[in-house]
């Protein structure tokens, strides 16, 4: 509780001062009590202050009078009381205007006014108030104290904040996400809308709302309290307040007391959480190393860290392009605490979040996905991979890289080794833009990668390609392209020519031109090998980053 200019007017030792001016500062917060004894006194007070003056230092100074009100309400005083008769006649009407201007409470005192005794009361009122935030201060304390030693965890914190307070609690994470809240979510339905949100966005430099059915709740109506362990913030408690009311000063004391409890609950939360991580990278670590023999035993251990685990499973590693090692673990830590990767898996896919599971390992994220059923599969995980990509480029470009199906244990460790051939192939890509690669699509590339003597490849290329490549340089042509559809089509040149959208006579033309630099087509064997240079051209040129 805080008194304001209002509540000092309806003390019963001001019931006989009148509000001559400022009437729109009446809800400004007295915290202090001054007298005017020097005729700067701007330099000796503080903002919030109420001055009760004669105006005896400035009596004779028409300057002085003038320029009092606009130096106050640069102080921020809550407002001036004044009692004419002895040295002013009356109260000018120049700071009457003024204090119009400025919205700075002007009280006349009336003629027998004491200030002793009007300071009295007031102080008496200031110390009653602070004494009961006190007192409310120390109630807080213990009881959340009390639940945090009984073992609460933070949704029976949130219900107790909400009951303390009277008024609707919810914790978001760091990305914004509803961790808990006292509104019973299954009678009621809360939605949150963000103006620009990114993971790396503060709430406070947000356009937001939150609707809870039919009411919608702008950035005035919340409280908003940071949740902050020393430089660690863990995300924002919010209060919803009651349309067209602020916030009381036992409400901010208790939520302030809340959110340090809130932040121990996190903290200890964390290190629960980073020690389950440690156990989990281990279980993946064995998996791989072949420590277990049995499927249904990973299966049953899987259980353990709250995943449906099971077969088929497909794989997802995901890398970032952070050279920094302490930055990029920063961010994959991130990335995990927002939970958005299994979120997005489990909806796009439309499997159970549980049969998501995303472990830090071998300096990637790896992401094991148990899918309920095959259709489409390869569309929903690109679509799924490139929203993952997106709701996480304001922190750095982003590889992913995507298994083929896996269907019993054996295959697993393969399938995560083809997956980080995949970023081998085409890591040079990653330090400019983000991409999304699947195994199965690499092709001869898989085979490309494994001899260590790129000259030799390149020898390739120029021999089969080498008199294509020229001419297209030389005259901006288009061989390679045309090269590329006519062996797409089993060299038929109808199929060709309306796959390029071409006219058939101007593909033969091209045809011809390809025999002339050594193209053959009509050669089985030869075009086979045609057709793996040109393979390997692409190849080399993904790994030119060209």
């Amino acid at each position: 509780m805080y008194i304001t200019v209002k509540d000092v007017l309806e003390m019963e030792r001001f019931k006989q001062v009148e509000l001559i001016a400022g009437s729109k500062g009446l809800e400004r917060m007295v915290e202090n009590v001054y007298f005017m004894e020097v005729p700067d006194i701007d330099a000796y007070i503080d903002a919030n202050g109420l001055l009760l003056t004669t105006l005896y230092p400035i009596a004779d100074d028409e300057t002085q009078i003038n320029s009092l009100i606009p130096r106050l309400a640069k102080q921020k005083l809550a407002g001036i009381a004044i009692k004419p008769g002895r040295y002013i006649e009356a109260i000018p009407e120049s700071m009457i205007k003024q204090a119009d201007e400025f919205s700075l409470p002007l009280m006349k005192l009336p003629d027998d006014a004491n200030l002793s005794n009007l300071t009295n009361q007031i102080l008496s009122e200031l110390l009653g108030s602070r004494t009961s935030v006190l007192e409310f201060r120390d109630r807080l304390h213990q009881k959340l104290l009390n639940l945090l030693l009984e073992g609460a965890d933070l949704s029976e914190f949130v219900y107790s904040i909400a009951n303390i307070i009277e008024a609707p609690v919810i914790i978001l994470d760091n990305s914004l996400t509803c961790i808990v809240t006292s509104i019973d979510q299954n009678e009621n339905n809360i939605d949150f809308n963000y103006a620009d949100h990114s993971t790396d966005s503060s709430l406070f430099k947000m356009n937001f709302t939150v609707q809870v059915n039919d009411v919608t709740y702008e950035k005035g109506d919340l409280f908003i309290q940071p949740i902050f362990a020393g430089d660690n913030k863990f995300g924002y408690l919010l209060v919803l307040l009651n349309k067209g009311k602020g916030a009381t000063e036992n409400l901010i004391v208790a939520v302030e007391q809340a959110s340090f409890l809130v932040a121990f609950l996190f903290q200890t939360e964390k290190a629960l959480l980073q020690k389950e991580r440690n156990y989990l990278y281990s279980f993946i670590r064995d998996i791989f190393n072949n420590h277990y023999t049995s499927q249904t035993e990973v299966i049953e251990k899987a259980k353990v860290f709250k995943w449906a685990f099971y077969f088929p499973t497909v794989i997802l590693s995901i890398k970032s392009n952070i050279t920094d090692s302490a930055k990029k673990l920063s961010i994959y830590y991130r990335m995990l605490d927002s939970g958005l990767i299994e979120r997005i898996l489990s909806e796009i896919l439309d499997t159970p979040i549980d049969n998501c599971q995303v472990v830090y390992y071998n300096d990637s994220l790896v992401c094991f996905i148990s899918i309920v059923f095959e259709q489409r599969l390869k569309q929903k995980l690109k679509r799924a991979s490139d929203l993952i990509i997106s709701n996480f480029k304001e922190l750095c470009h982003i590889g992913i890289s995507i298994s083929e199906t896996i269907y019993n244990m054996k295959q697993l460790k393969e399938a995560y080794e083809n997956s980080l051939l995949v970023f081998d192939i085409y890591k040079r890509k990653l330090a400019g833009k983000s991409f999304v690669y699947f195994y199965e699509d690499m092709g001869l590339f898989r085979l490309f990668h494994y001899v260590q003597d790129k000259d030799v490849l390149e020898a390739l290329v120029t021999e089969k390609l080498g008199k294509v490549i020229t001419y297209d340089k030389q005259k901006n042509g288009n061989l390679l392209e045309t090269l590329k559809y006519y062996i797409k089509n089993n060299y038929n040149l109808q199929k060709t020519a309306d796959d390029m959208y071409i006219h058939y006579n101007t593909l033969r033309y091209r045809i011809n031109k390809l025999k002339e630099l050594g193209i053959e087509g009509e050669d089985g064997l030869e075009m086979t090998q045609v057709a793996v240079a040109f393979q390997l051209y692409l190849y080399l040129k993904s790994q030119k980053n060209i």
